[in-house]
């Protein structure tokens, strides 16, 4: 058994705030006292069009559950709220601000770069992202009251050990208590799983390292639909020879500048409004390449996560226990740090690792993705998957009438999914199945992915 560090935390009714949008590494923690809800300034075209910096928005209205049927479990998996760029993706948006502003003129189009400072932090949370979690925590609440009651049937939550997970579970749960529909625990905990390498981690895509890179296919398409704005911003920049990489980092940057600011930056007036769905694509090919139906590593990744669901549903440990992959059999073997017959669990992850599950569930499956553009049907839209603050939830239900007996459903923010992996598409409509036949349905990761996972290069201990 490997040595994973593992951290409870104590979570307070906090609002977790990056201090300096230069050194977001410095926190503080203040109590909040008051909240006022800002929706982001993004256009709607743009704000559908980022993939996964894309800011949260319901995929569909959310369904009572069927006649007869009542939830008595839900597992929700959380993606952080919405974060700066990371250290490495803001190093390489700064140094295309820096080319831009070498060119000899600009026109109208950009007279706002020459006094233009790139200022935003790096992986960390920024205050919108904080919003985010807190609001999720609170719509949490006031739908799922009857499974929270009284603290011993408070969430038990995870997260992965990513300060921007961290962060996003306190939030979370501060708005979780704020709504007031809900008795909280003193203090309120979160188990926080080290990512570390080596580490057995369900909730981050951290030992994979042969699973194959999805930039040949974002390049190619990159290099197809980005070469009319690279030549309209090089004629309204002469002598600064952006490239098709730059033009992305550009679009990039409305986003991020956007949801920091809370106001439109005119970096999104370098673009079309016919351009920005070109945009999505290339980021729907980052996620299906990356970690999901594309890459032939990519959902063995999710498996671990998908083994520690099946426990909980059935309250059999036996499927997180006999899991090969990335469960934590430290931390899994125990019911204080892996608990069963709980009515509410919440586990806080990243996009990539959310990617990685939906694959091994066999949640989200449709037409490949062609680098030559958008196929007819198309299932996998990255920004209606795992925009930030996106969620997976898993609900079991007990009914009696129409159907008899378990059953769960999943919704992928908010929207119902058909599950035809399991015959939900056979309930009519209601797009639920029995336990056993979901148990059935993931013969992939019961079987651990029939030795795939080391085909990663790391052999789980």
């Amino acid at each position: 058994m490997l040595a994973e560090a593992t951290t409870l935390l104590a979570l307070a009714s906090t609002f977790v705030l990056p201090v300096d949008a230069r050194s977001s590494a410095s926190f503080e923690k203040r109590v909040l006292h008051s909240h006022h809800s800002r929706a982001s300034t993004l256009p709607s075209y743009i704000a559908t069009n980022l993939g996964a910096y894309s800011p949260y928005a319901a995929a569909g209205t959310y369904p009572a559950p069927p006649v007869g049927c009542t939830i008595d479990q839900v597992n929700i998996l959380q993606r952080h709220g919405a974060r700066f760029p990371t250290a490495s993706a803001g190093k390489k948006i700064e140094a295309s601000v820096a080319k831009l502003k070498t060119a000899t003129s600009f026109s109208t189009l950009l007279d706002f770069v020459p006094e233009y400072t790139y200022a935003l932090g790096a992986d960390d949370l920024n205050p919108f992202g904080a919003q985010q979690s807190y609001e999720a925590g609170q719509l949490a609440a006031s739908r799922y009251t009857a499974l929270a009651s009284d603290a011993s049937d408070a969430p038990y939550t995870r997260t992965d050990s990513k300060q921007r997970c961290v962060d996003s579970a306190g939030n979370w749960t501060a708005g979780f208590v704020a709504a007031g529909t809900v008795v909280a625990p003193s203090p309120y905990t979160a188990l926080v799983i080290s990512n570390t390498a080596g580490s057995n981690d369900t909730l981050d895509d951290n030992n994979c390292a042969n699973a194959p890179s999805p930039d040949d296919y974002e390049d190619t398409w990159l290099n197809i639909f980005a070469n009319n704005a690279t030549a309209r911003i090089n004629a309204a920049a002469p002598g600064a020879n952006v490239t098709n990489s730059d033009t992305l980092n550009f679009a990039e940057l409305c986003g991020f500048d956007t949801e920091y600011y809370g106001t439109l930056s005119p970096w999104c007036g370098l673009f079309k409004q016919a351009e920005w769905p070109e945009f999505e694509y290339f980021f729907d090919l980052d996620k299906y390449y990356g970690n999901g139906y594309g890459n032939v590593l990519g959902a063995i990744q999710g498996v671990g996560y998908v083994n520690e669901l099946l426990s909980r549903v059935t309250d059999d440990l036996s499927y997180a226990t006999n899991d090969q992959t990335q469960v934590n059999h430290t931390l899994d073997a125990s019911s204080t740090t892996f608990p069963l017959g709980r009515s509410f669990y919440a586990d806080f992850t990243h996009d990539d690792q959310i990617t990685s599950i939906l694959g091994a569930m066999g949640l989200k499956q449709g037409p490949s993705l062609p680098v030559t553009g958008p196929p007819t049907n198309q299932v996998w839209i990255t920004s209606q998957i795992v925009p930030f603050s996106g969620h997976l939830v898993t609900e079991r239900l007990q009914c009696s009438g129409t159907y008899d007996g378990t059953y769960v459903r999943f919704l992928i923010n908010d929207q119902l999914q058909p599950a035809e992996f399991c015959g939900g598409d056979l309930t009519n409509g209601n797009r639920i199945c029995t336990v056993d036949d979901f148990v059935a349905s993931q013969s992939y990761a019961t079987n651990n992915g029939f030795g795939q996972y080391l085909e990663c290069g790391y052999t789980p201990l």
